[in-house]
């Protein structure tokens, strides 16, 4: 029984019963579009909850199934039990990926029945994606996206103990955009108190200005021919608005000197406004977020090859070309000899790789450990370095592989094909499939993510994974692989970094051989 009636789920299968489709806020439709959550509507005797609720508005291509067609009661949970129903279990609330635009807490590769069966209640979340939930609109809240993720932990906190969670052990976890939400909620007031750990993979660190926000929005309304106002808006079905979006998210990246950041067309992510996000997390007075949260931060080596190796960004010819990369993200052309001096022999397309992975994912989630820890926190730091067979190992250690193995499914593709904004990884590589299966199939990935699964339902029941937490210096590291190892030292590579500076965007464009507001980012 949930605060607003009765649910029914599915039959016990591998011994977890799912809850799904359960509304924590009431359907974004009317006065309620673009406003902060509103609590759900009650409803009278018990209300199945067996098939997924629609996913939010996103771009029909992404591959999660939404449709102009689809239901607009998409703030929802779902929630899977053990099926014998024990009480006062430790509570996991997982927040998807996919750049703030696309994505689903229902998603098959997400399923997390190896967490289950090792005693958790396992929370997953819709929210809403893109202009709904990010941009700028007069006299409505930003970050409503986020917004929504406060909601469902309230729901979760008011809630989770009919389902034998116990809501004083919650831990949040996300990868991606939804590491990065794992950061901002850490750092926001009105989620405090909701959690007291927290898991994130691959945070990326950027935020926009209230401003930066506003000229987005400007440029929507533009492309949408509506009034750039809350009625202009709002006068728009998701279909018409998520063109609107997809049309300057185009036009920015092929202006000139959008650099790599233009090729993966990301125009939306979370605002600094003072309340919500009071400002960037990743470094500053707020960032770190509240120390009495413990905290697990991991990256994988090679976080931009998802990007680059499947055509979406573009991979280095020459030298010059990794200089431009350098000045997209804040760094000076001078960074790439350091690069190059730490990888003898490479390339140009593996030191663009490097150093872009480092930049949008690697430093920005490495800071917020440090932070986190400069704070009085304590922070555990991992790093995931597997390298996939995938296509005669194209993507070695990429962004997103590691979800599938902590979450106990090493052989589901789907979280690594959909972790490509906007349109599926199969969609742009020819020959990919994508509902490839059994890809992870060897004894040794097979033991990796047993590891891991244990690493990380160790952390979130009692706050050990196994390995010590790091000092202010960043150190020790878990480093997962075929063999595991605990690194000493810092990555060297972390100094060519010391004077980037992690700040809100406030120009619509990061342009090669101007001054940089910051680190472009991709989530």
């Amino acid at each position: 029984m949930t605060t607003a009636g009765g649910v029914r789920g599915t039959a016990a299968r591998r011994g977890v019963v799912s809850f799904r489709g359960i509304p924590y806020a009431a359907a974004p439709v009317g006065p309620l579009r673009f406003a902060a959550p509103a609590p759900p509507r009650s409803w009278q005797g018990v209300r199945e909850a067996r098939d997924p609720s629609p996913v939010a508005p996103q771009d029909p291509r992404s591959g999660y199934g939404w449709t102009h067609a689809a239901g607009e009661d998409h703030l929802t949970v779902d929630v899977h039990v053990p099926a014998d129903f024990p009480r006062d279990l430790p509570v996991l609330v997982w927040i998807h990926g996919g750049g703030w635009v696309s994505g689903s807490g229902s998603a098959p590769g997400y399923h997390p029945g190896a967490w289950v069966r090792r005693g958790f209640v396992v929370v997953s979340m819709n929210y809403r994606l893109g202009f709904e939930g990010f941009g700028a609109v007069p006299g409505a809240p930003h970050n409503r996206g986020l917004l929504d993720q406060v909601a469902a932990l309230r729901w979760v906190a008011e809630n989770v103990r009919a389902f034998g969670g116990d809501p004083g052990r919650v831990t949040i976890a996300g990868q991606s955009a939804g590491a990065s939400s794992v950061a901002a909620l850490m750092c926001a007031p009105a989620a405090r108190g909701l959690f007291s750990r927290a898991i994130a993979a691959s945070i990326t660190g950027e935020t926009y200005s209230v401003a930066q926000a506003e000229r987005v929005a400007e440029r929507v309304a533009r492309a949408a021919r509506v009034p750039n106002s809350r009625e202009g808006f709002a006068g728009l079905p998701p279909v018409r608005l998520l063109a609107a979006s997809d049309a300057v998210a185009q036009d920015l990246a092929a202006e000139p000197g959008a650099g790599p950041r233009g090729a993966v067309p990301l125009i939306y992510h979370p605002v600094v406004d003072g309340d919500v996000v009071a400002g960037p997390f990743v470094e500053g007075p707020h960032a770190g977020g509240d120390p009495a949260v413990q905290l697990l931060v991991q990256t994988v080596a090679d976080e931009w090859t998802l990007f680059s190796r499947s055509g979406f960004a573009p991979v280095a010819q020459d030298f010059g070309q990794v200089e431009a990369f350098a000045a997209a993200v804040g760094l000076p052309a001078s960074a790439v000899a350091g690069y190059r001096a730490l990888m003898p022999g490479a390339d140009p397309g593996a030191v663009g790789d490097a150093l872009l992975s480092d930049g949008l994912f690697a430093e920005p989630s490495r800071r917020f450990a440090r932070a986190h820890t400069a704070r009085g926190g304590r922070t555990h730091l991992a790093r995931f370095t597997w390298r996939s067979p995938f296509m005669g190992g194209r993507f070695g250690a990429t962004h997103a592989l590691d979800v599938p193995f902590a979450l106990g499914n090493p052989q589901a593709m789907e979280p690594f094909l959909h972790a490509v904004p906007v349109l599926p990884l199969a969609r742009r590589v020819p020959g990919v499939s994508g509902h490839l299966r059994g890809l992870f199939p060897t004894p040794s990935a097979a033991a990796l993510s047993q590891r891991l699964v244990r690493a990380w339902t160790g952390f979130a029941a009692d706050g050990d994974p196994g390995w010590p937490e790091i000092s202010p210096a960043g150190v020790p590291v878990r480093v997962w692989g075929a063999t595991d190892s605990l690194e000493q030292v810092p990555d060297p590579r972390e100094r060519i970094w010391a004077g980037v500076e992690f700040r809100p965007y406030d120009e619509v464009l990061v342009r090669a051989g101007a001054p940089s507001a910051g680190p472009a980012g991709a989530a």
